[in-house]
């Protein structure tokens, strides 16, 4: 089921040459339209999705340049469930994904393996990679922020995002992104080459001078570990 996943993932990929740290976004250097999809199918059948995914879709999406990212991984603890980070150029390139012929069929193909579909819009607030490498460990975040700390929290988070992309090498990607009906919600995405790279941050002292920082800033906070991934970075979008 992972092999597909990552097949289906990696499609979408153009290789470009550097090895730094830039931000995804547009052509005019504004953010992309983001989404979180959270896909959960019917008992033992995600791999299922994922298989016609990467027959019927990835190829399509690959072409279309304004899908400029899918990053997909399945929950550790219910491993019929995905969630997926989606960043689009815009919000008609999104249009032009949702409604090509391939998706219709994807979709269709899908539903009957399909226990329920979950799209979040959210508005970008980091979205840092590196240019290019393969993400195995990854975990997501959702933060629910006092409203009183709520620029605070944001800048904290960006700057040590901003600073853990470019400065680790084992960091690929760093993705922050606050609900767009409740700005004080966050959700983030981390991908590091591998857990041990994951476990290496979190004992920095750069992470434990942030997490002490923003603690008292937090009223709720949800971890979801996830099963190992293999997520190639995409390479589409301008950056800056």
């Amino acid at each position: 089921m992972l092999k597909i996943f990552s097949i289906m993932f990696s499609l979408l990929i153009i290789f470009s040459g550097s090895a730094g740290a830039k931000s995804i976004r547009t052509p005019e250097g504004n953010f992309p339209r983001v989404q979180w999809a959270v896909v959960e199918a019917t008992p033992g059948n995600l791999g299922k999705i994922s298989e016609i995914g990467a027959r019927v879709l990835a190829s399509t999406s690959a072409k279309e340049s304004g899908t400029y990212a899918l990053y997909g991984v399945i929950e550790k603890n219910n491993p019929d469930l995905m969630r997926l980070l989606e960043i689009y150029e815009s919000h008609e390139a999104y249009r032009i994904h949702s409604t090509s012929p391939a998706f219709q069929t994807y979709r269709a193909e899908r539903f009957q393996y399909l226990k329920g579909l979950r799209l979040l819009p959210v508005n970008a607030i980091v979205l840092e990679q590196k240019d290019n490498g393969v993400g195995q460990f990854v975990i997501t975040t959702k933060f629910e922020v006092k409203s009183e700390n709520l620029l605070e929290f944001q800048n904290l988070m960006a700057a040590e995002y901003v600073r853990a992309v470019n400065d680790d090498s084992n960091v690929m990607g760093m993705f922050l992104t606050a609900e767009q009906a409740n700005p004080n919600i966050f959700h983030v995405m981390e991908i590091f080459k591998d857990e041990a790279a994951y476990k290496n941050y979190t004992a920095s002292k750069f992470y434990k001078n942030l997490r002490t920082k923003i603690q008292a800033m937090i009223a709720a906070e949800n971890k979801i570990d996830y099963l190992p991934a293999n997520i190639t970075l995409t390479q589409k979008g301008s950056r800056i």
